[in-house]
């Protein structure tokens, strides 16, 4: 059986693999002590896979489903890279892992199916910008997208250093005679470009090479917010110069080089996480208002028509919201049964999914909708 290390959620999610599934979460840690206890907490869920899976398996066929597990709970590096939680997919074939940006409840949980709800919102789409990290000599460019950060990596015409930019133009001080002289009288020196100014002006020339080339080369491709992160004057400098309106208006005031990535990726994600919280929320506000128009639907019976139509633009969920059934995909219909683990909501979220629709998970609040489930059509 094969592990895989998945990390592209819904991308790379196998939800056309067959099942049963043995579906496993768990909170993970970063830092000692407490990650040393990670794997005896993996250890005990797997205790309960077994006992569940002894309730419908044969003993051979429950060892099948238990061996990755038992060989990652052994295998110490793979809990040397622990982030907030863990998510694990196994069926007969393959183990699927995802470590997640976000801590989960610790459960295993037996079914049909992927249960892949909780990884919506940690990976929903709406998150979705550059971070500039800038200094007078250098600049990175990273691009965060759901909770991922990864450097953007320039073609090799690309100058990233100040010296390379400035090269022989760098500004230089230069005296001149000043003033009228009379015949006879020595005249006067004056004295310009002082060394502060200096750096002041190439400073300039520096920031608006690196304005320009991140709009031609990023921001004309993708309109998406950029992040500074930099020093305090060096913000106030690169506003001054810079031409391009997808720079955010709040800044990471720290050095670049006192950052990490990771590092990067926490600061940032404070700054501009509640721009993308009040963005999806207003998003769902219209889609509510979209209702009474007939370009949005809550009843589940057109929602599957929808989907199978592929006219789903967004879909969304409320938070833990759960409907126990089955969908019936010829009838266009969903059968309610409190005795099965299936979730009708899931289902119709992984369909949406397949289908290229965008699916959001969202606080009960923000939807009008006693279902759970919200849909927009294209």
């Amino acid at each position: 059986m094969s592990v895989f290390m998945l990390k592209n959620f819904p991308y790379d999610c196998p939800f056309n693999e067959k099942g049963p599934f043995i579906n496993l979460f768990m909170a993970t840690h970063t830092q000692a002590p407490e990650n040393k206890q990670d794997s005896i907490v993996f250890k005990n869920l797997i205790y309960k896979a077994k006992d569940k899976l002894s309730l419908d398996f044969k003993p051979m066929e429950v060892e099948r489903f238990i061996q990755p597990l038992e060989e990652l709970e052994r295998e110490t590096p793979f809990w040397s890279y622990n982030q907030a939680g863990l998510a694990l997919f196994v069926n007969r074939e393959n183990c699927y892992v995802y470590r997640l940006p976000e801590s989960v409840r610790n459960q295993v949980i037996l079914s049909e199916n992927i249960n892949f709800k909780p990884l919506i919102r940690m990976f929903q789409s709406v998150i979705h910008y550059y971070v500039l990290a800038l200094s007078r000599e250098r600049f990175k460019v990273y691009e965060v997208y759901h909770k991922s950060i990864e450097e953007v990596h320039f073609d090799e015409d690309v100058l990233i250093l100040a010296k390379d930019v400035i090269g022989d133009q760098r500004s230089e001080p230069y005296t001149s005679v000043g003033g009228f002289s009379t015949p006879g009288t020595q005249a006067m020196l004056h004295g310009h470009g002082g060394k502060k100014e200096d750096i002041d002006i190439d400073t300039e020339k520096y920031f608006r090479y690196v304005d320009q080339t991140i709009y031609e080369h990023l921001s004309k491709e993708k309109a998406i917010p950029i992040v500074l992160v930099t020093l305090h004057k060096n913000q106030m400098t690169f506003r001054k110069v810079s031409k391009n309106k997808h720079l955010f208006s709040e800044a990471v005031v720290m050095s670049m080089e006192d950052l990490s990535k990771q590092d990067l990726y926490q600061e940032t994600i404070k700054v501009i996480e509640p721009y993308f919280n009040e963005l999806l929320k207003h998003q769902t506000a219209k889609v509510n208002q979209s209702i009474e128009l007939g370009r949005a639907s809550d009843n589940l019976e057109h929602i599957i028509k929808a989907i199978l139509n592929k006219e789903v633009k967004n879909l969304y969920l409320v938070n833990d919201k759960r409907i126990y059934g089955t969908v019936d995909w010829i009838d266009q219909s969903v059968k309610l049964n409190q005795s099965v683990d299936t979730d009708v909501l899931e289902e119709l979220a992984e369909q949406a999914l397949q289908a290229k629709a965008k699916v959001y998970s969202v606080p009960k609040d923000w939807l009008n909708t006693s279902n759970g489930i919200l849909v927009e059509y294209f």
